[in-house]
């Protein structure tokens, strides 16, 4: 099968960590046996900057074609969102890049209901299935707020199908108006090749990490909505307790308990990952969490949220859920995991375990079944 994956979220030399998961995924279709070219629409005006960085983000099995577009922010002006300027130029740059490539496919795959709608817009007129793989319900109905409902309604009777990465975005698209019928579930998952337990004592040399001290873990962007400043104050008072950050964002962390903070490339997770003792992460909402999924296959216990999102994620064998605004309550979950080894030893075999539900070749077929 020829397939032809339309995202604006995919790695490059330029940004290597971005649209990691969208990768795998592709890598995986391609490994199966399946003919992947992917369009990559980037930001034409960010791709103009200079003295950037470049870093090889991995081996690319799929053909790849940066497709350069205006990007606009979504700002309300007199009933109108900007947003539509930006998709305007998208929709041309999809479609150029197909008919100057000759490029030929079997289906469409498109990553988040914004490159779905961009790929009806481009591409509904050659008559190929298209389909929509969604993950976070902000986005869901944001994009409807675009529309006048009769063009919206149009738009999503054209996709044929829907990938949802958990329960909770099922029922959303369902809301908006998408056809159960039209509907499957598959969290998001990980490739246990590259996300397993190391050897802590040798990640913590490496790193140099204190060897003493009970370690604990964030993945995610430092925006409240992620809650790192309430990961800082639920450990302000713990004796001998450090934190590894790995992320960026917006908020302002500061304190000595904090061991390490910033962006690592992905390969790299796996072994900070590793060299932690527990994996922390009140997030306010989620679609399927990567983040978590990776912990649990290195071996971290994990103390999240109890949002049903998360709920659909963790098993309570392997996680403590909180409510993700009490920092008292977030500590008294890494306090009952820390002070007890048994426990975390115990928690940390049952999270590698229930994490194999989560096996990237097994989510690529049954996507792959159903598109077919």
């Amino acid at each position: 099968m020829k397939i032809l994956v339309i995202s604006n979220n995919y790695p490059s030399e330029i940004a290597p960590t971005y649209g990691v998961f969208v990768y795998n995924l592709v890598q995986k279709f391609v490994e199966l046996g399946h003919e992947v070219e992917v369009i990559a629409t980037v930001n034409k005006l960010q791709s103009k900057k200079t003295n950037v960085v470049k870093t090889k983000y991995g081996e690319e099995r799929a053909k790849i074609h940066y497709s350069k577009a205006i990007s606009v922010s979504n700002k309300w002006i007199f009933g109108f969102n900007t947003h539509l300027i930006g998709e305007y130029f998208s929709v041309n740059a999809v479609r150029k890049t197909v008919n100057d490539n000759n490029i030929e496919f079997d289906v469409v795959y498109a990553h988040f209901l914004v490159n779905g709608i961009v790929a009806v817009k481009a591409l509904y007129g050659f008559g190929k299935p298209i389909f929509v793989a969604e993950g976070e319900l902000k986005n869901i109905n944001l994009r409807k707020k675009y529309y006048k409902d009769s063009k919206y309604a149009s738009l999503v009777s054209k996709i044929d199908g829907f990938i949802a990465v958990s329960p909770q975005i099922k029922e959303n698209l369902i809301h908006v108006g998408i056809d159960k019928n039209k509907i499957i579930i598959k969290p998001n998952a990980i490739d246990p090749t590259k996300f397993y337990p190391r050897d802590k004592k040798e990640m913590r040399l490496k790193y140099n990490l204190p060897l003493n001290m009970r370690i604990i873990v964030f993945v995610g962007r430092f925006v409240h909505d992620k809650g790192p400043t309430r990961v800082l104050e639920a450990i302000s008072k713990l004796n001998d307790v450090g934190v590894i950050f790995i992320g960026q964002g917006n908020q302002s962390l500061n304190s000595d308990k904090i061991l390490f903070k910033g962006k690592v490339p992905t390969d790299l997770v796996p072994e900070y990952l590793s060299a932690a003792d527990i994996f922390v992460l009140p997030t306010l909402h989620e679609g399927s969490c990567n983040a978590i999924i990776e912990a649990m296959a290195c071996g971290l216990p994990i103390v999240s949220s109890n949002i049903p999102e998360i709920q659909f994620q963790c098993d309570p064998n392997s996680s403590i859920l909180v409510d993700p605004m009490d920092e008292q309550k977030i500590r008294e979950a890494i306090t009952v995991i820390l002070g007890d080894d048994n426990k975390r030893k115990q928690m940390s075999m049952n999270a590698i375990n229930y994490a194999k539900k989560f096996e990237i070749t097994n989510r690529a077929k049954d996507i792959l079944n159903f598109i077919s």
